[in-house]
C-alpha cells in the first residue's frame, strides 16, 4: 500500500511540474537606454544594475550604437523597481598568443614553461572606476509608471 501511495505521488507531482509559465517572484519594469564614452557609442559592454535591496540584479549588453535593454527574469524583461548602483564594463579582446615553434626547433619550449602561473589581468577599454559599484557613481531608478530610459555618458 505504501509503495502504490508514493507511485501515485510521484505522478502526482510529474504533472504538476512544468507547462505554466512560472511568475517572477518580484515585478519587474523595461529598461533601455544608451551608454557612450567621450561622446562615442560603447559597443559589447555589460550593464548591471544592482537593486539596492541586494535582492536581484538586472543586466544586459550594449550593441555596435551603444543601446542595451535589460534582463532580469527572461530576455529584456527589465529591472526591479527602484533606486539601483550601476556599474558598466567592457573588456579588451586578449592578445593573441604567439606562435609555437614546432615541437624538433630549438626554439620549442613546453605549455607551462617560464610562464607565471598568475593570469595576466583583463584589460578594459573604460575607466576602471565604473566597474565597481562603490566608485562608478552611476545610479539608476526604475519606476512602474516611468519609461524607463536611463543613459549613461562616461568620462575619464
Amino acid at each position: 500500500m505504501k509503495f502504490r501511495l508514493g507511485v501515485v505521488g510521484l505522478a502526482v507531482l510529474a504533472l504538476g511540474c512544468g507547462g505554466g509559465e512560472v511568475e517572477p517572484p518580484a515585478p519587474v519594469f523595461p529598461v533601455s537606454g544608451k551608454v557612450t564614452y567621450k561622446g562615442q557609442p560603447v559597443a559589447g559592454a555589460d550593464i548591471t544594475f544592482h537593486h539596492e535591496s541586494g535582492d536581484r540584479s538586472a543586466f544586459g549588453r550594449t550593441n555596435d550604437e551603444g543601446e542595451y535593454k535589460l534582463t532580469t527574469f527572461s530576455s529584456n524583461d527589465g529591472a526591479i523597481e527602484g533606486r539601483h548602483g550601476v556599474t558598466i564594463i567592457k573588456f579588451q579582446a586578449p592578445a593573441e598568443a604567439p606562435a609555437i615553434a614546432d615541437i624538433e626547433s630549438e626554439d620549442y619550449q613546453p605549455p607551462g614553461f617560464n610562464e607565471s602561473t598568475v593570469p595576466a589581468k583583463l584589460k578594459t577599454d573604460l575607466p576602471e572606476k565604473y566597474g565597481q559599484e562603490a566608485t562608478s557613481g552611476l545610479i539608476a531608478v526604475v519606476n512602474a509608471d516611468a519609461p524607463n530610459t536611463v543613459n549613461f555618458e562616461l568620462e575619464d
